[in-house]
């Protein structure tokens, strides 16, 4: 094995009862949220030429970064800023750093809503600290820097769970507030539970997620000074962030039946929130979860066009007959082999 070469992995996540209330004008708000692999894989080596090479296999793009890109106030270039600002952080405060080549590949396809931006920086900066000889700072610690990059580096709207759920892996319920402090509580999940998750958990990804015209005008009903579409959208998100107290305590329970009525009503409440967060095509693969007996359903993330669908099925045979029927709806659909993970972000090779 080459010196300084390191393999990171980390999950997404599905099943996010209580997204919205993970934000800056959503908090104070508890989101329930369950990881799951594969997710993003970072390759890292250190060594050689005195630059920063990116390879992006999903996006088809490599490049080359010239040394000493991103340090001081500047930012680095804006071609992919979310990895670049992420590799900036720590080259623009260390000294005498070698070259690096970072690889990214995700395993579900890009614009999926399943936080896969948030697990791409996570692992970027978990791996160039491997691949320096530094140790793996703790989950919460790797979760507060990914989150920053995103919005003060980046300038980017961002909740708060999907850096935790990369970082620390697992069921989680999340405290959040006052914005973006984070509060996680590891959900134990008996052994059955852990099971029939595995075997019965069905996610499709519907395309890639584009709703920022949506997300705005969300963010302007909080923001404007009361009113009565104010005040209705303050009642959605306590109402989410409720569910996502007993969805994590059904988890907890091992009562999947109470987890996936939770995962539906935090769907319609979304759809409460604004009609267009639960797109077309969400609302085409409810119908073929209902027709094939699914016990519940979550839009995953903020919603909108595009992105995912999570849903549970009553057993492992109705899961198969579910899986097929949601690939053969449409063909730009995926169904990606998506399991519920106990691991957050991992060193895998050194």
């Amino acid at each position: 094995m080459d010196d300084g070469r390191v393999v990171v992995e980390a999950p997404v996540r599905v099943a996010d009862v209580g997204g919205w209330t993970d934000t800056w004008f959503g908090a104070p708000g508890r989101v329930c949220n369950l990881a799951v692999g594969p997710g993003v894989t970072v390759e890292v080596l250190a060594g050689g030429r005195p630059s920063v090479r990116l390879a992006l296999a999903d996006l088809g793009d490599t490049y080359e970064i010239a040394p000493g890109a991103g340090r001081g106030p500047g930012p680095m270039p804006g071609r992919h800023p979310l990895v670049e600002q992420a590799i900036a952080s720590i080259v623009e405060t260390s000294d005498d750093l070698p070259g690096l080549d970072v690889s990214v590949h995700a395993a579900v396809p890009p614009g999926a809503s399943l936080g896969t931006s948030a697990a791409v920086v996570v692992a970027v900066l978990a791996g160039i600290e491997a691949a320096l000889g530094r140790a793996l700072a703790p989950g919460d610690e790797l979760a507060a820097r990914a989150h920053r990059i995103e919005t003060d580096r980046v300038g980017r709207e961002s909740g708060v769970q999907d850096q935790w759920a990369a970082a620390c892996g697992g069921a989680s319920l999340l405290a959040v507030g006052p914005y973006p402090e984070v509060r996680r509580t590891g959900i134990d999940l008996p052994g059955a539970t852990r099971a029939a998750l595995a075997e019965r958990l069905v996610t499709v990804v519907l395309g890639s997620h584009d709703s920022s015209a949506v997300h705005r005008e969300v963010i302007d009903l909080i923001v404007a000074c009361g009113g009565g579409e104010h005040d209705h959208a303050r009642r959605c998100f306590a109402r989410l962030a409720s569910l996502g107290g007993l969805a994590a305590e059904a988890l907890g329970a091992g009562d999947l039946d109470a987890w996936a009525a939770a995962l539906t009503a935090a769907t319609d409440t979304q759809a409460d929130l604004h009609a267009g967060l639960v797109g077309v095509a969400h609302r085409r693969a409810i119908e073929v979860a209902r027709r094939h007996g699914a016990l519940g359903w979550k839009v995953n993330g903020a919603g909108g066009e595009g992105g995912s669908l999570t849903a549970l099925a009553p057993d492992g045979d109705a899961a198969a007959a579910l899986r097929g029927a949601l690939a053969a709806a449409d063909a730009g659909w995926v169904v990606p082999a998506l399991r519920p993970t106990d691991e957050g972000v991992r060193l895998v090779t050194r």
